[in-house]
């Protein structure tokens, strides 16, 4: 009967499924499944006799008889015993799947020999679980270990009675109380397993998210118990659980790493005859359109066998999950389970953990979570743990997470979509967070010996601070009342709030959001800002050579100086926008007197507002250029002087920081421009400032350049040849990283380089290297005599067969 009933459920399956389709592996399963049981059924015929002994008279005959039967039955139990047999799905083979054997192999580790109760295999939609967890059944089945391996799938069950009854047919066998109390057949079951037994239980987030968990994980353990520790169980899910007699064991799937991701895509290409062998642009394909998550890189493997690889990557862009679907599954349903899945608490909060871009920590949770009106008292750092263990989100270290980006996609989706009141306000506390949050880094970052913890927090947060940059000018733009007034700590000391900016953002980026700031302030009525942005915007048009940099600093600066003409009240309660415009306008002054006299103004200011300013950095940095305008007009004991005094002034007010290290650079430069006894002192600075800009994690960055080619200068000069040849090749390689394909200091160098390579003999190599730096240069429309000193000019004198004067820039 017991068999009889078992065919039934499996009829009972097929009848009430949604399809009348089945697949053909999957009928021959079940098929394979009903036909034992068929056979089975012939055992029972036994009962009949049973009858016959308990009715009839017993004599000599009866009692043969009954011994006889007695050993049947005794046969027949251990060949009910020695029938268990492995329940398995059709094996995937080894080399079909990528990037997961060692998780394989340590999922396979614990659960021999049933060493680990419960082994969890967790990730997030669409990583592998599945896929994994058939590979780790049959791992197990040509183990040494003697172990029956009973895998099945628990997908769309949520009810406890669906679940066992599922894992009571994938043992194959069934007694006559199963329909009844299925639980109780189960934990007999148990009792007499013969050897080792793993339950391989797939895709079980129903039961464990429904309200019969406690009587799903209760009844694992009493098997665990009651079979004296001979089943064990292997349970993919992406909901981790607790309990203290099973101590489940977690193995989490992440990404693929990013070759084995493009590894898998590739191989689902199906490549036609004739055409392209592999896609051009597979990296940037598997790593950030599929993020490495195996459901996708398969969906998408597929379409480029039908689609062009342009156009595939155009629709991956702009719409991800409407693209990872196919007939086998859908990246977005996969998610969308998990979501469904949620409380609604749960749910706004990963809808607000989507507005972030890259890792974020939990303050920036509990700031976001603000607008968040359906907690009923549950704290946002619960849910997120709740989330985390829903492999919704990662852990990256301590109080950091991280959304994938094709999750986040989907939050960000459904949060646009139907919970716009929600996305917005987030959106907006988000924003507000991470302004004050770079509100303080900045006066960390000009605060002593800070200026390396303040940057590396940037690199930590560099994602959101650039994106909520954009949308704090956007409110700007848009006139946002509720941003505007929250972020106004963001103003104070404006010029050195963008001045940190400036360290820390690329300088296109950086120039954008100066100019996107600029149209949201009005001259009239904040001509302190509109000026400091000018300034700024000066700066960075100044540092580009072509004449379309030099037309936009010459009228950024011009416009600056008549605002602050007409509006000298404003500024006298502003001394730092003060100082800052004078020091900007002697830069950009043409003529040493009008420099000079302009430093003169910005020295008066420091003087008049001292309590203010005495010790404040853009004191020091008035300083320095005033001594580089005192070089300029051949002053050079006051420009040692001042130079002297703004570092004495960096130092003690800044300590170990870039304007330090820049001012020792600065220092450095004025030593070697003048006599030869300063040579040395020249040299020693030099030294400071590289080890300086390497204390601060600097060392490698493009600030560090001017000075190995400066310091490998001296050493050129004093002889020491292959010292200056490391400088110099140390300054060439990080420019090459770090700088535009063509630059200033890029020609510098190789110039630079050129001369070192005649000093050592090899004037081929010196020759080519000038080339390539007067090329550079003349692409640049750089003259002459801003490609090197006086030595390149020699240089080339020297070889006038090579350098035809007709073919150099002009001087």
């Amino acid at each position: 009967l017991s068999q009889l009933f078992r065919i039934r459920c499996f009829r009972n399956e097929l009848f009430h499924g949604p399809s009348t389709g089945i697949a053909k592996v999957e009928f021959e399963n079940k098929w394979e499944k009903i036909g034992s049981s068929l056979e089975e059924t012939e055992i029972y015929r036994i009962k009949e006799e049973m009858e016959a002994l308990k009715n009839n008279p017993i004599d000599h005959d009866t009692k043969r008889r009954s011994e006889e039967q007695a050993e049947k039955w005794n046969k027949v139990q251990e060949q009910q015993k020695s029938s268990l047999r492995h329940c398995l799905p059709r094996e995937i083979p080894e080399e079909l799947v990528f990037g997961r054997n060692k998780h394989i192999e340590r999922i396979k580790k614990l659960a021999e020999g049933g060493k680990t109760p419960v082994v969890l295999i967790t990730g997030g939609p669409g990583f592998g679980k599945t896929t994994v967890a058939k590979r780790v059944a049959h791992e197990l089945k040509k183990s040494e270990t003697k172990v029956t391996v009973l895998f099945c799938s628990l997908q769309t069950k949520t009810d406890f009675n669906e679940v066992v009854v599922g894992m009571i047919n994938s043992c194959g066998k069934a007694s006559t109380q199963v329909r009844e109390k299925p639980g109780q057949w189960l934990t007999n079951w148990s009792i007499h397993v013969p050897n080792q037994v793993t339950f391989v239980l797939d895709n079980a987030d129903g039961v464990l998210e429904s309200s019969d968990r406690e009587s799903f994980i209760s009844i694992l353990s009493d098997m665990r118990m009651l079979s004296v520790e001979k089943v064990g169980f292997v349970i993919t899910t992406r909901k981790t659980f607790k309990n203290t007699d099973l101590q489940p064991l977690e193995v989490r799937l992440g990404p693929l790493s990013a070759a084995q991701a493009k590894k898998l895509l590739l191989s689902k290409v199906q490549v036609c005859e004739g055409a392209q062998q592999h896609p051009s642009r597979a990296d940037y394909i598997a790593k950030d359109l599929c993020g490495c998550v195996p459901q996708a890189l398969c969906i998408v493997g597929s379409l480029l066998s039908d689609y062009p690889e342009e156009t595939l990557i155009e629709s991956l862009e702009k719409e991800p999950l409407a693209v990872l679907e196919d007939d086998e599954g859908s990246v977005e349903k996969a998610i969308k389970t998990s979501f469904d899945l949620l409380k609604k608490p749960d749910q706004e909060v990963f809808i607000l953990l989507s507005l972030f871009q890259g890792p974020f920590d939990t303050d920036a949770v509990q700031a976001v979570t603000k607008a968040h009106c359906s907690t009923s008292g549950a704290l946002p750092i619960s849910i997120l743990r709740s989330l985390k263990y829903r492999s919704l989100v990662e852990e990256l270290y301590s109080r950091r997470y991280q959304m994938h980006p094709l999750i986040q996609s989907y939050a960000m989706k459904i949060g646009r979509d139907k919970y716009d009141k929600l996305w917005t306000m987030g959106r907006k506390l988000a924003c507000v967070h991470f302004m004050l949050r770079l509100a303080k880094n900045a006066d960390i970052y000009w605060s002593k010996d800070t200026c390396k913890a303040s940057l590396v927090s940037f690199q930590d947060e560099k994602d959101n601070f650039e994106h909520f940059l954009q949308i704090y000018a956007q409110a700007r733009e848009e006139k946002d009342p509720e941003i505007m007034k929250d972020c106004e700590p963001f103003l104070d000391s404006f010029p050195y709030k963008c001045m940190y900016l400036e360290r820390c953002l690329h300088p296109r980026f950086y120039t954008e959001i100066l100019e996107r700031l600029l149209e949201t302030f009005d001259s009239a009525s904040q001509p302190v800002y509109v000026v400091d942005l000018l300034c700024l915007l000066g700066n960075e048009y100044r540092k580009k050579k072509e004449k379309e940099g030099k037309k936009k600093y010459e009228e950024v600066m011009v416009e600056a100086k008549k605002i602050h003409l007409r509006n000298p009240a404003a500024f006298e309660s502003k001394p730092l926008s003060e100082l800052h415009f004078h020091n900007s306008n002697a830069r950009f002054l043409k003529g040493n007197e009008q420099k000079e006299e302009e430093c003169t103004k910005a020295l008066k200011i420091c003087t008049e507002k001292y309590e203010q300013l005495h010790d404040h950095p853009e004191t020091a940095a008035t300083l320095i250029f005033s001594g580089i305008v005192s070089k300029l007009c051949k002053k050079f004991e006051e420009a040692i002087d001042r130079s002297k005094k703004a570092l004495e002034l960096f130092q003690t007010k800044l300590g170990n920081h870039y304007m330090t290290a820049l001012t020792l650079k600065i220092t450095g430069d004025l030593y070697v421009s003048l006599d030869e006894k300063y040579e040395v002192d020249g040299l020693e600075c030099y030294k400071a400032a590289l080890k300086m800009f390497d204390d601060l994690g600097m060392d490698e960055n493009k600030e560090s350049i001017l000075v190995r080619k400066n310091l490998g200068t001296c050493h050129m000069k004093s002889g020491n040849f292959d010292e200056a040849m490391k400088l110099f090749s140390e300054a060439e390689q990080i420019a090459k990283r770090e700088l535009e394909e063509e630059h200033h200091w890029k020609v510098l160098v190789k110039t630079s380089l050129a001369l070192l390579l005649e000093k050592m003999n090899n004037v081929e190599g010196a020759i080519d290297k000038m080339h390539k730096g007067l090329e550079m240069g003349k692409s640049m429309n750089l003259p002459v005599n801003m490609m090197g000193g006086e030595e390149m000019i020699k240089f080339l004198n020297r070889y006038p067969g090579k350098f035809p004067e007709t073919e150099l820039p002009s001087k």
